[in-house]
């Protein structure tokens, strides 16, 4: 064909319309998958501050510091001198914890999603061979990898001392069978939690510092007007309004996972509710967010 035959005559490249400058990708093209891992990789840097400033380290550094410290040191008192701080077990290591994500997920989702935005790529992310879909999976599986690095490795760090300091370690592991799987459920639902409510506020803004803002204002003063609603009532139904004070629904979980004659952390609004509700809410949450997320990038470009 003339055009063809044109761009072979002129040297140039067949389909290339305009030379802008840009140097040509010769390499392999890796394909769909590859790019969801590439994206999920670069959002769990960039919401470290890795090849960014100091500045933006200080608050990953501070909460992994707050996260695994206290363990460390209560493991190393106590092989030292023996049992100490007996109080600090699963339950309250993980209500120590659940501020620490609520920390993470308000700074890190909007550093996974607003810059995105404000810099106008995603036209470019959606011109490629991921989807609308791919995009949110990646950014989903990123921040659920950061919360669940605090949601998990501290507690598991806690079973790792309490295994090696038993007097009999095979005993230990035969009489506490199920612990690694709590732990495991645990920080899953806590970071699916937190995760996504944080990237649902994200994605209605371009602005990091104000979706950290809106995220940490929005649980605070929800769960103070749920309080405040249920000490107004009297009604049998007021038991129901704990379902739905999301700061308390950590807590529920926690101590629904792991029992214990004393639970720890809020006190239910009312008589105390089955813990499989919470496990309800938990989905619901990360149902309406993920629809909701959804919809909202399909008005995107």
């Amino acid at each position: 064909m003339p055009g063809e035959a044109g761009a072979a005559q002129s040297g140039g490249r067949y389909g290339e319309v305009f030379d802008r400058g840009y140097q040509h990708y010769e390499g392999r093209r890796e394909g769909r998958a590859h790019a969801v891992r590439a994206l999920t990789w670069y959002s769990v840097r960039r919401a470290l501050g890795v090849k960014k400033r100091w500045t933006a380290k200080i608050i990953p550094i501070f909460l992994y510091a707050a996260s695994f410290l206290p363990v460390a040191v209560i493991i190393g008192i106590r092989a030292l001198v023996g049992p100490v701080a007996e109080g600090f077990n699963y339950s309250t290591l993980y209500i120590a914890l659940s501020p620490l994500l609520l920390i993470f997920a308000a700074a890190a989702a909007p550093e996974m999603l607003c810059d995105d935005r404000r810099e106008n790529v995603l036209p470019l992310y959606f011109s490629r061979a991921i989807t609308r879909g791919d995009y949110l999976f990646a950014k989903i599986a990123a921040l659920g990898i950061l919360l669940g690095s605090i949601a998990i490795l501290p507690p598991l760090l806690l079973f790792i001392g309490n295994v090696l300091l038993a007097d009999s370690p095979l005993t230990y592991l035969r009489e506490q069978p199920d612990e690694v799987g709590r732990i495991l459920a645990t920080g899953t639902l806590l970071s699916i939690f937190y995760a996504a409510i944080g990237l649902v506020i994200a994605s209605f803004t371009a602005r990091k510092g104000v979706a950290a803002a809106i995220y940490i204002g929005f649980i605070t003063i929800e769960t103070a007007i749920v309080q405040a609603l249920a000490s107004a009532i009297t009604a049998s139904w007021r038991d129901f309004l704990d379902l739905i004070s999301l700061a308390d629904v950590p807590d529920r979980i926690i101590n629904w996972i792991f029992g214990g004659a004393t639970a720890v952390g809020s006190p239910p609004i009312g008589t105390p509710l089955q813990g499989w509700l919470y496990l309800l809410v938990v989905a619901a949450v990360a149902a309406i967010c993920g629809v909701v997320m959804y919809q909202r990038y399909l008005a995107e470009d």
